[in-house]
């Protein structure tokens, strides 16, 4: 701790797990969006990445490697985030940062950050694990806990979460300087991310698998996001495509981006950007891997007007700009069911560095303002509140959607689905688009964060907090037979066993999850 820059060098490295393509962009959205209703795995073959394959089936293996670079991933992170803050809230701490004393604003700051970090990875095991041994102090190698309940899981991310946002150090983002604090926590992304996990511990409530308030946990859901909204001074990007366009410094830079994981391909280093910029790109000329290919159900889930599909999905078929030059997308020949794949993993050419994938400043969106909003919406609903209030912050979503986003991909010679897309003037949205206090609002709600968030890896998130996840996969199999998915889907799914192997190596202090025993 004596070394110049240590302090930085430690919360640095609590972020360093995002930063790992495979085990976590990658892993995390293979979770979130491929094991369900979104997206398939996709890949060379139906032999490559079979882990995805079995976990969207819907009752997967306790050796499925998915899962298991889950755990030891988001424990890696959970770890880091322990070490720095015990090595920073020490009273004797005399730190340096270019010769110069490091102030204590600074430090609460840094610590503020690392308790985001660690609730953050924290809610990825609860998610998908639910009950998992919770670590907040420097474990010893030799040490083997027990699975905590969701409560004391709950209680503790709260903590985690509180004494961040009651941290004055940590600033809103309206006041980062963003030349040089872009992608840090801000008090923006806590309440947030508070308001996220609220919702998913009120859907436990509701379907009765854990005990406590729902209503107690909507009304925490609706405070944090009307914080930000009443003092973030924030907005929505005026245009969907500038999130996604391939212009990564004006979507990143908008208010609309709450928190993300930057990256950059670096030549001094040989550092390249995010692998899931190359990993769910469509594979032949395209030269990506194939990952991540949208279903046939996802895209039929879009209205026919709404752009937002224009920039989520690509099809088969589709003409880009490359240069002078023009890149027909082709996904046949590989294992692509759909013949679609992800727009929003799709980096144009103009912005790959000699026309690699891996060598662009791509980074995925893990909180945007959209869902600020869209929390707060139903939250209200809810907690029984105005109808003119939810309708109004759906409609500021869907506003941006239908009328303010472009309907023509500027750097697409031919899109299959501009073909559907007019443009939409006021009265057009208010007579045919907005939502009105009339429909079923619930509905509204789960159709706009499916087409808001559609492949960010919030889809399983969703589904198992509203209790749909089971009828959901087994309509989709129903209906579309393919490759299994779904086709074992039923009470016992959810949560997804505890990898075997730690268990084994826990000595039987770690038991498996009743619905896998």
């Amino acid at each position: 701790m004596n070394t110049d820059d240590a302090a930085f060098k430690l919360v640095t490295s609590c972020y360093a797990p995002l930063h790992d393509g495979f085990a976590y962009s990658i892993n995390r959205v293979a979770i979130g969006s491929e094991s369900v209703d979104d997206a398939d795995g996709g890949g060379s073959d139906a032999g490559d990445r079979p882990q995805t394959t079995e976990l969207g089936k819907g009752y997967p293996l306790s050796s499925n490697p998915l899962l298991q670079e889950a755990w030891t991933q988001r424990y890696t992170g959970i770890g880091r985030c322990n070490v720095g803050i015990a090595q920073l809230s020490k009273e004797d701490l005399s730190l340096t940062s270019g010769g110069e004393p490091i102030s204590k604003e600074t430090i609460s700051r840094y610590i503020s950050e690392m308790k985001f970090l660690r609730a953050w990875y924290y809610f990825d095991l609860v998610n998908t694990f639910e009950s998992v041994p919770l670590i907040t102090t420097v474990q010893s190698p030799s040490d083997r806990l027990e699975k905590a309940s969701v409560e004391e899981i709950r209680v503790q991310l709260y903590k985690d979460l509180d004494d961040a946002i009651n941290d004055p150090n940590l600033p809103w983002r309206k006041n980062f300087d963003l030349s040089t604090e872009l992608g840090r926590v801000s008090k923006d992304a806590v309440y947030t991310f508070k308001g996220r996990i609220a919702l998913f511990f009120a859907g436990l409530m509701e379907q009765n698998k854990m005990q406590g308030n729902a209503q107690e946990e909507y009304t925490i859901a609706k405070n944090a996001a009307k914080e930000v909204i009443s003092n973030g001074g924030l907005a929505l990007a005026t245009d969907f495509q500038d999130l996604y366009g391939g212009d990564y410094d004006k979507g990143f830079a908008s208010s609309e981006s709450l928190f993300t994981c930057l990256s950059k391909y670096v030549p001094e280093t040989g550092y390249l950007t995010d692998s899931y910029a190359i990993m769910n790109v469509g594979r032949n000329n395209v030269g990506g891997w194939g990952g991540n290919v949208p279903t046939t159900d996802l895209a039929m889930s879009y209205d026919t007007q709404d752009p937002r599909k224009l920039f989520t999905i690509i099809s088969d078929g589709d003409i880009f700009k490359k240069g002078n030059d023009q890149e027909i997308h082709n996904y046949k020949g590989y294992y692509n069911f759909s013949l679609l794949q992800n727009r929003k993993a799709f980096v144009p050419y103009d912005y790959r560095v000699d026309g690699n994938l891996q060598r662009s400043k791509w980074a995925p969106y893990w909180i945007r303002y959209a869902e600020t909003l869209l929390i707060y919406a139903e939250s209200v609903l809810k907690t029984e509140g105005s109808k003119d209030e939810v309708v109004k912050y759906l409609n500021m979503v869907r506003h941006r959607a239908f009328v303010s986003t472009s309907k023509k991909d500027q750097f697409a010679i031919q899109r299959k689905f501009e073909g559907t897309l007019t443009d939409i003037n006021e009265p057009i949205f208010e007579s045919r688009f907005a939502v009105k206090i009339t429909d079923n609002l619930e509905q509204v709600i789960k159709n706009e964060r499916r087409a808001e968030f559609a492949l960010e890896g919030l889809r399983l998130y969703d589904l198992i907090r509203w209790g749909d996840y089971v009828k959901t996969m087994q309509a989709f199999s129903a209906k579309y037979n393919y490759a299994g998915k779904g086709s074992e889907a039923s009470d016992r799914s959810w949560p997804f066993p505890i990898p075997q192997a730690e268990i084994d190596r826990s000595n039987g202090v770690l038991t498996q999850n009743e619905n896998y025993k």
